[in-house]
């Protein structure tokens, strides 16, 4: 059975559907986008539905959808995930409408200006806008660098690579002025669809840099300094232990490892999250936190223990620091409030923000 019990749904591409690209691009790319989505709904085990065989009844019984629009800048297509509107919504939407409209979503590694990663990216790759991002500061990725060695980084929880790919523009200024190439960054995501976004997002990412485009250059540049596989951080580093080499010549050990695992869910509904963010907490299924208590202790339990078992493999794993993404309230990552545990690694000191902080752990040999 799928990992994902019937919520989401392999959704073929239509000329009837609507995406937010103005662009009709109608090339091959819907052949190609057909059978990567088809081998995503294999390797996942989801149903493959299309509009012109199932009801909207049916599209609807699913909470997400995966699925490909064209993509102007690469002049192909882009897997993306859309979520269906609550019932109560869905109603109001279909009197204002006569046939499914899309609103998905999708990872870009090389995001234009007027998006909000483009521009957080643009203000980190200059060196006056560096000292904004707290996230850089826990890093202290800067005072790593070397014209002698390569500087490793594992994003062990990659998501969205959001966090990923502002490690990338705060430095790429260096990597343009290098004669070799000062940072190497590798991505892991466990879960499937997400790291099938990722994967998209990659192969969007080299043809990037293979376009005769104003883009081409950052692209090349991104391309060339990124990686990524999908799997279990642990069973990861617990591969690149006896075998290092095994995926795209992968350094190891990692100078630096990162962690943003997923925040503990909320007890209650909140104010609104960003887009993206809102989009995996839902595909997640990680959006509010159930009222039975029962479930409640047996979630925290394994929720705690693999958190510690992340977090003592990362600083076994990183040469010099691992760095920890948490909510500014919330307890270090792995440790129960109830009890001490000697084992578990402390935090050296945290950067703090109003939202987020981040807590350091300093490796000593």
């Amino acid at each position: 059975t799928s990992c994902y019990e019937q919520r989401v749904a392999v959704l073929l591409p239509d000329n009837s559907l609507e995406a937010d690209d103005g662009d009709n691009v109608r090339t091959n790319w819907q052949h190609d986008a057909i059978q990567q989505l088809r081998h995503v709904a294999e390797n996942s085990k989801l149903s493959v539905i299309s509009l012109d065989n199932q009801t909207r009844e049916n599209v609807f019984s699913y909470t997400h959808l995966l699925t490909a629009i064209p993509c102007s800048r690469t002049n192909t297509y882009a897997i993306a995930i859309h979520a269906n509107p609550p019932q109560s919504k869905r109603k109001a939407r279909e009197k204002k409408q006569n046939k499914l409209k899309l609103d998905p979503f999708f990872v870009d590694l090389c995001p234009s200006s007027d998006t909000r990663l483009g521009y957080r990216m643009n203000l980190t790759s200059n060196k006056s806008g560096n000292g904004n991002e707290l996230l850089l500061k826990a890093l202290g990725m800067k005072k790593m660098l070397s014209s002698e060695q390569q500087l490793v980084i594992y994003d062990l929880t990659a998501g969205l690579a959001r966090d990923s790919m502002i490690m990338l523009s705060s430095i790429i200024c260096d990597i343009e002025e290098s004669a070799v190439q000062p940072l190497r960054l590798h991505m892991v995501e466990r879960d499937p669809l997400v790291a099938s976004l990722l994967k998209d997002a990659m192969r969007r990412l080299d043809i990037l840099a293979n376009l005769n485009s104003n883009e081409r250059n950052i692209a090349n540049l991104l391309s060339k300094s990124l990686s990524m596989e999908e799997g279990d951080a642990l069973s990861v580093l617990e591969r690149m232990l006896t075998d290092a080499r095994s995926i795209d010549s992968v350094p190891y050990p990692p100078d630096i490892v990162y962690l943003d695992p997923m925040f503990p869910p909320r007890k209650k509904k909140a104010s609104a999250v960003k887009k993206d963010m809102a989009m995996l907490h839902s595909l997640l299924g990680t959006a509010t936190m159930s009222n039975d208590k029962c479930e409640i202790e047996e979630v925290e339990k394994v929720r705690l223990e693999e958190e510690q078992k992340l977090l003592v493999a990362a600083c076994n794993a990183a040469k010099r620091r691992v760095v920890v993404k948490r909510p500014a309230n919330a307890l270090p990552l792995g440790v129960c409030g109830d009890k001490d545990d000697a084992d578990i690694p402390v935090p050296s000191y945290d950067i703090r923000g109003n939202i987020n902080r981040w807590d350091v752990y300093m490796i000593t040999c």
